[in-house]
């Protein structure tokens, strides 16, 4: 009930983060057109060339994607392309400088011995794969991989299909004809999400494979403790591939509000890290193995 309790608060913190990340997306995306469009001017959800008058002109093909590229301030602000552009290069490093150098910080601590939840849970794995060798518990041990395996399944199917989605808007994105630094940056930010999720479901399938290497090897050597370490692997690799989703749903919000908004969903996704990277107080005092 206390680790139920435990992952319910970390959901709704998730949770929390998507919606403000969201907010703020819609709120850029707002801002951006009340500002730029004249009194009286009906703001046009199309993109394209000007005419004599100096209306925007309907360009075919566009269709949702006009949405996002009309939200882009490169494109809006006219003569202060060199400003936003700065801005714009400001925020997307600043995000991902934030994203690495906590992520350096937390594999140095792990270096160094510093316990956090990664460490303590692949610990606990493989004690847990100790204990089943040592008692003989086979079926006990079928059962529970054969759970974690399934959760891994679900979870990497759901990203793939996520990824089929981005994909589909990559390649209508790369299908128009025009050119510039909005088509530009579109193409950047659905490859960069993209990546992300293919490298999380890649994360879980690799678990799941290690721990049906687990389940075949427990029965046949039981004083080998090499099945200890593919149970350590394991958990490294679901870690990782959680994380890689969590990630992912920062360059959403990159896609949806820009750069300051990346920028911001990065400073909450990193506090969030900062929560759920702290090794458990249950068992945070244990001796190591």
């Amino acid at each position: 009930l206390k680790h139920t309790r435990i992952y319910m608060k970390n959901y709704v913190k998730l949770m929390w983060l998507f919606l403000v990340s969201l907010c703020f997306g819609v709120d850029a995306f707002t801002v951006h057109n009340l500002r730029l469009a004249p009194r009286g001017h009906k703001i046009s959800p199309f993109v394209g060339s000007r005419n004599k008058n100096g209306d925007r002109k309907k360009s075919k093909g566009v269709g949702v994607l006009s949405s996002i590229a009309v939200n882009h301030p490169v494109t809006l602000l006219g003569g202060s392309i060199e400003a936003v552009s700065w801005i714009e290069i400001a925020g997307i490093v600043g995000s991902g400088a934030l994203l690495t150098v906590y992520h350096l910080r937390l594999y140095l601590r792990d270096r160094n011995g510093d316990r956090s939840w990664r460490s303590v849970q692949a610990t606990t794995r493989e004690r847990w794969s100790k204990h089943v060798r040592q008692t003989e518990s086979w079926l006990y041990a079928i059962q529970t991989l054969r759970n974690a395996i399934t959760a891994q399944t679900f979870l990497a199917t759901t990203v793939l299909s996520l990824l089929t989605v981005i994909s589909g808007r990559l390649w209508e994105i790369l299908k128009q004809p025009s050119s510039g630094i909005v088509r530009q940056t579109l193409i950047v930010q659905f490859t960069s999400v993209a990546v992300s999720m293919l490298t999380s479901a890649y994360c879980f399938l690799q678990s799941a494979r290690l721990m049906t290497h687990a389940g075949f090897m427990f029965p046949v050597n039981p004083s080998s403790t090499q099945v200890d370490r593919i149970m350590r692997k394991s958990e490294n690799a679901q870690w990782l591939g959680l994380r890689c989703l969590y990630i992912s749903g920062s360059l959403l919000s990159w896609i949806v509000g820009g750069s300051r908004t990346f920028f911001i969903a990065s400073l909450l996704l990193t506090a969030f890290f900062r929560s759920i990277d702290q090794a458990p107080k249950a068992i945070s005092n244990e001796e190591p193995l």
